[in-house]
């Protein structure tokens, strides 16, 4: 009896065992899968810098065509009719009074400019805003009306001048400003430290994260070197390193490296001896005169420039700066706004605001960066927007002297 309930309760017991086995092994593999679908919304949220960077380029091409193709109607309306002199006196009448109405903000004063302007009003009625105009210098100058062909055609000619000097009018007006080497006539580079932020980043769908930044910043008066970081979750999402050496207009980079999440790593080199400019990323040379930054040691030239020179910072200064990308070099314009004052981490810190906006080759929008005078200019904040509406801001939590 004894044999035949053990041997009865054996067979039970492994088969428990597996069966604890197989749940564990589910259990796994469920939160194997959390993990994964967790990790694909974080690599999602933290792609801040995977947009192409060629968005909005072609915008002022378009803007030139739709005048070239509005310009046709108004030749078609005022080829049909060849009224004469005698028959177009008729249609006169009838037409005068709308014409009266149209034509009241440009008559002259002599009763003779009605009877000249109602056979250009009745011979293009369609094209009236745009003719109209140009009609009232016309019948200035011919008091006949039997020729208003001639008087008709000119204004589609002149209206396609201006169309596109408005479409290209941000580019070509914009006033010229002072190159930023020009203004401030020393340079007093920090003292070398690394400087620990709190990093936000919003994208443009309206996700964020948080993560931290670094910049390491040493140099031996001579020569220095930068090295940048953000990451978030243990991802980086962008790092740069920028090297070089001080000269008599201030930081001169000799190398910048720029690597950025889901992207390859570039490489810009500035050769002073041959006054070129090249890049990994792209087979153009450009010339240099001196002065030009990388995107990581533009942020430290001004912050030398102020400590060399504080005087010459004033609240409403507009000023350029040259700033090699990966694939060129762009002319940032650069406001300082005026004095603000912050809260960090360890307290209250006066500082100066400074409003940048890059060129069109470069993939950033904006940025707004705080200098602190008090804390050896260090940057101690700064925001960024790129062209796609991706934000991610820096605030400064703890300086470390080198």
């Amino acid at each position: 009896m004894l044999a035949s309930s053990a041997s009865k309760r054996l067979p039970g017991r492994p088969s428990r065992r597996w069966s604890l086995v197989v749940v564990m092994l589910l259990l796994t593999l469920l939160a194997h899968l959390l993990v994964l679908h967790w990790l694909n919304e974080q690599l999602q949220s933290i792609a801040f810098f995977e947009d192409d960077d060629d968005d909005g380029r072609a915008i002022s091409v378009s803007l030139l065509r739709p005048p070239s193709q509005q310009a046709p109607p108004p030749r078609k309306s005022s080829s049909v009719p060849t009224p004469s002199p005698v028959q177009s006196e008729a249609p006169a009448k009838p037409i005068a009074t709308p014409a009266e109405a149209l034509d009241k903000p440009t008559p002259g004063s002599s009763p003779s400019a009605d009877v000249t302007a109602a056979p250009t009003a009745s011979t293009a009625p369609e094209p009236a805003p745009a003719a109209t105009a140009p009609a009232s210098s016309g019948s200035s100058s011919t008091p006949t009306a039997s020729t208003p062909l001639p008087t008709t055609e000119p204004p589609p000619a002149s209206s396609e001048p201006p169309a596109s000097a408005t479409a290209e009018a941000p580019s070509s007006s914009e006033p010229a400003l002072p190159n930023i080497s020009a203004l401030f006539d020393k340079a007093n580079p920090p003292p070398p430290a690394e400087l620990r932020f709190n990093a936000v980043g919003v994208r443009k769908d309206g996700r964020s994260l948080s993560g931290s930044g670094t910049m390491h910043w040493r140099h031996d008066g001579q020569r220095y070197s930068l090295e940048t970081e953000i990451t978030a979750l243990m991802f980086t999402l962008a790092k740069n390193r920028s090297e070089g050496e001080f000269g008599s207009l201030g930081i001169a980079p000799n190398l910048y490296v720029e690597k950025r999440f889901g992207r390859s790593e570039t490489n810009t080199h500035f050769q002073h001896q041959s006054k070129l400019i090249s890049f990994s990323a792209s087979t153009a040379t450009i010339p240099s005169n001196g002065g030009e930054q990388d995107r990581g040691s533009w942020i430290w030239q001004l912050a030398s420039l102020g400590r060399g020179d504080p005087g010459k910072f004033e609240a409403g200064l507009h000023m350029e700066m040259l700033v090699a990308s990966a694939r060129g070099v762009d002319a940032w314009r650069i406001k300082i706004s005026g004095k603000e004052q912050l809260k960090l981490a360890d307290g209250e810190v006066s500082t100066w605001r400074l409003s940048v906006i890059p060129g069109a080759q470069s993939f950033d929008k904006q940025f707004d960066l705080w200098l602190a005078p008090d804390r050896q200019w260090y940057p101690v904040r700064l925001l960024h927007e790129d062209k796609s509406g991706n934000r991610i801001e820096l605030s400064l939590t703890k300086i470390s002297a080198k």
